[in-house]
């Protein structure tokens, strides 16, 4: 009776010892699935969506418009900012060879982020040499001799090209993770770039302003004015040249001076 005991007591402590070495393993291998898991969640993580919003508003005088925007973008990220017309040639020589209309850059400039913000400042006037305001590509259409029909609005842009980030003086290169987002867009090579734009309907400019004055290097291909330049005054020598000294003498020659 009593081995019969000890025998079921040592059944059921191997029992109990089983049970707790499976629960045991069971429970490791939670916990090691549960770590594998939150690794691969942290790193398989996305970056944010790249944010690039701009605002256009008049500024100043007629012409001049000031672009400004909030983004995501690192510090130090150039924005390259941009006004432009859409043209489209009225020749139906052009028309036929060429149905996609073409555009004019109005003006561009470079805009750098700091804490999420960039401004510039655009003219899209110019003076013509009469004095007459002019967008660039009515200062131009006299020389192609092609009528164009522009677009009744201009487009705003701001893009930001991650290839074409130059350094600064005393800064790195911006670095910039994989773009995300609806603003992105691709090249034809396959390089990525960020892309925003509002349009606004701005009419042709109109009026006059004193006609800019033309620099020297500007005037006949960098030669200026060559007729107005007054001859150089010859230097004038205040030396008196050293007479000649000869040996003249009416007395008669010696023989050596007759075989000489």
């Amino acid at each position: 009776m009593l081995n019969q005991l000890q025998l079921m007591l040592t059944q059921s402590y191997q029992v109990c010892l089983q049970t707790i070495q499976s629960l045991y393993s069971r429970s490791k291998w939670v916990v090691i699935l549960l770590l594998l898991a939150l690794c691969v969640s942290c790193s398989s993580q996305e970056a944010p969506d790249v944010e690039l919003k701009l605002s256009v508003q008049a500024a100043g005088r007629p012409g001049l418009y000031s672009v400004t925007g909030n983004t995501n973008l690192p510090n130090q990220s150039q924005i390259t900012v941009a006004a432009l017309r859409y043209l489209r040639p009225t020749s139906d020589e052009f028309l036929s060879s060429n149905s996609d209309a073409s555009y004019s850059i109005l003006d561009r400039q470079i805009a750098r982020v700091e804490n999420g913000k960039w401004q510039a400042t655009l003219n899209l006037w110019q003076v013509a040499p009469d004095g007459q305001l002019q967008e660039a590509w009515q200062l131009n259409q006299s020389q192609t001799g092609v009528s164009l029909d522009p677009s009744p609005e201009v487009s705003f842009l701001a893009i930001f090209d991650p290839q074409g980030q130059l350094p600064t003086s005393g800064q790195q290169q911006v670095s910039v993770q994989e773009l995300q987002g609806s603003l992105v867009r691709f090249t034809n090579e396959g390089q990525s770039y960020v892309r925003a734009s509002q349009t606004q309907r701005i009419a042709l400019p109109s009026g006059r302003r004193p006609p800019p004055v033309l620099r020297a290097e500007e005037i006949n291909d960098g030669w200026g004015k060559r007729y107005e330049l007054e001859p150089e005054p010859g230097v004038a020598s205040t030396i008196r040249p050293q007479p000649i000294k000869t040996k003249q003498s009416n007395a008669p020659l010696s023989p050596s001076e007759i075989l000489r």
